[in-house]
């Protein structure tokens, strides 16, 4: 008897120590799920943020480099040229990877709709290509897919997930021995089909039993939560799709994921525009952005017409419902203070012949407010850093026919 409790006490306190491990290791993936949210909400701002100097650092280089164009041809304006350009380029880099991030960063935007795949499968592979790079070589294989109704964020968060996982599954060995395949195609039934594959050391019979239960995983917790698959299945899911799994021990992954075609017709706003006017008429423009250096670089861009910058919102508001005619406002979305929302539906009270003439700028919409604003106004909306034609030709278009 005593033999048998000893032995029954000695199993509940192997099980006790076992569930105290399991909940401390729950609460660490947890902990970090949740590091990880927040870091989600971080890089919308971070986003935001770079959004504007890129803008004015991109605008004085091409403006630069057009007035460089314009002096002839010598071996030092051909050298300048080259320069320029090399800083041109490193600067779209920068402004690839903040829209890439941003596309993930949106934490509570649930809108769906048209999404392309393969769009999305490219903005995937930029995010984690540092994680991918230095561990395994990554091969397209992009077929023709339909578009797919869902949410680009969420669906980005799928894709992001498999290429990550895949990285992270290969064994330590030369990179070129290691192989991921992205492969996009259109089944029989008309359905998007994309299989991220790799040829690391597969999944054993208990794993792929258990590979979309919530914190299952054989990462570490500084690696992952154990939720990535799980959260996958059920975006998935709630796009109306499946995602499936084939594993050989020691040949390799396929994760598939079936996504139908979208129903969803194709919505464009219609800018309503004022009436547009003879090419290169003087144009009186108003720039409201908290960024003096945004404002500035407008300005050089649209030399030959009448720029007034304004940084304050209040300041602004009393120009526009002044009296004077203006062509063309342009407003940042996102200013403290008063925002350019706020901004454009106190005009829209108080001199509401001004309102249509706005045309909005952000840096990155992060804000649900922000989102439902951009949503529900037909004017124009540009993303920052926008290219300087866009802007010249809105002036151009807007303009009042010279006298």
């Amino acid at each position: 008897i005593l033999g048998t409790r000893l032995l029954v006490a000695e199993r509940t306190i192997r099980d006790s120590s076992r569930r105290a491990s399991e909940r401390q290791d729950m609460e660490s993936r947890l902990a970090f799920a949740d590091r990880m949210a927040s870091v989600g909400t971080l890089a919308a701002g971070v986003a935001h943020e770079l959004n504007n100097p890129l803008m004015y650092v991109l605008s004085n280089l091409h403006l630069t480099r057009e007035e460089l164009d314009s002096r002839g041809e010598t071996e030092w304006l051909a050298h300048a040229r080259q320069q320029l350009d090399e800083a041109i380029h490193g600067a779209v880099r920068m402004q690839n990877i903040v829209r890439d991030l941003k596309t993930f960063s949106r934490v509570d935007d649930e809108q769906r709709g048209n999404v392309d795949v393969q769009s999305v499968l490219e903005s995937s592979i930029n995010i984690c290509w540092n994680e991918v790079r230095h561990r395994a070589i990554l091969e397209r294989d992009f077929g023709k897919t339909p578009p797919v109704d869902a949410n680009e964020s969420r669906l980005g968060q799928v894709f992001l997930n498999l290429l990550i996982n895949a990285a992270q599954a290969m064994p330590d060995r030369a990179v070129s021995a290691n192989r991921i395949t992205v492969r996009t195609y259109t089944d029989e039934r008309g359905w998007a089909v994309i299989e991220v594959a790799y040829n690391g050391t597969g999944i054993d019979a208990g794993g792929m039993s258990r590979v979309f239960e919530p914190f299952f995983t054989t990462k570490d917790v500084s690696e992952g939560t154990g939720l990535g698959l799980s959260i996958c299945r059920n975006i998935v899911r709630d796009a109306g799709g499946t995602i499936d799994v084939r594993s050989e021990l020691d040949r390799g992954t396929t994760f598939v994921v079936r996504l139908p075609e979208s129903t969803r017709a194709d919505v464009a706003h219609t800018a309503q525009a004022p009436p547009t006017a003879t090419p290169g008429a003087r144009a009186c423009v108003v720039v409201i952005d908290d960024e003096p250096l945004v404002g500035r670089s407008i300005r050089r861009a649209l030399r030959g017409h009448d720029v007034q910058i304004f940084s304050n919102g209040e300041e602004a508001i009393q120009r526009l419902c002044s009296g004077e005619p203006f062509d063309v406002v342009f407003c940042d979305l996102m200013m403290p203070e008063v925002s350019g929302m706020e901004v454009f539906n106190r005009v829209s009270t108080q001199c509401p012949e001004v309102a249509s003439r706005f045309v909005f700028m952000t840096g990155g919409a992060f804000t649900r407010q922000a989102r439902e604003f951009l949503k529900q106004t037909p004017l124009v909306c540009l993303e920052k850093p926008f290219e300087l034609r866009q802007i010249r030709d809105l002036v151009r278009e807007r303009a009042e026919p010279a006298a």
